[in-house]
């Protein structure tokens, strides 16, 4: 007897908005501290990063300095939206500009 049944339609993605997929590191900020943090998507409000051991809970605040292809860096806040078992972290970006021209180089 199979006792699976879906209750609910499956649903992917509930993003209004394309996410980009990106290969670069941003860093955070945190109490004096730099880490870098892989930046594996964005879209026009928030960024997913790589970090399988992070501690981080959904509402966390996260600053992030990220790389702008022939600027300075972009300096963002963010809150932490999702965490997933694979050690992906949700971002969403606070009052900032639009995410455009990320990723190139950071200096440390």
């Amino acid at each position: 007897m199979n006792t699976k049944r879906l209750w609910n339609p499956l649903i992917d993605d509930r993003r209004l908005v394309s996410r980009k997929p990106v290969d670069f590191y941003a860093v955070e900020l945190a109490n004096g501290a730099r880490y870098l943090r892989k930046i594996c998507n964005f879209s026009e409000g928030g960024l997913m990063l790589e970090d399988r051991l992070t501690f981080q809970k959904p509402g966390a605040l996260v600053e992030l300095e990220l790389p702008r292809r022939g600027n300075l860096p972009l300096r963002v806040l963010a809150q932490v939206v999702r965490v997933t078992g694979k050690g992906e972290v949700g971002l969403r970006t606070i009052g900032a500009p639009t995410l455009k021209d990320l990723g190139g180089h950071i200096e440390l």
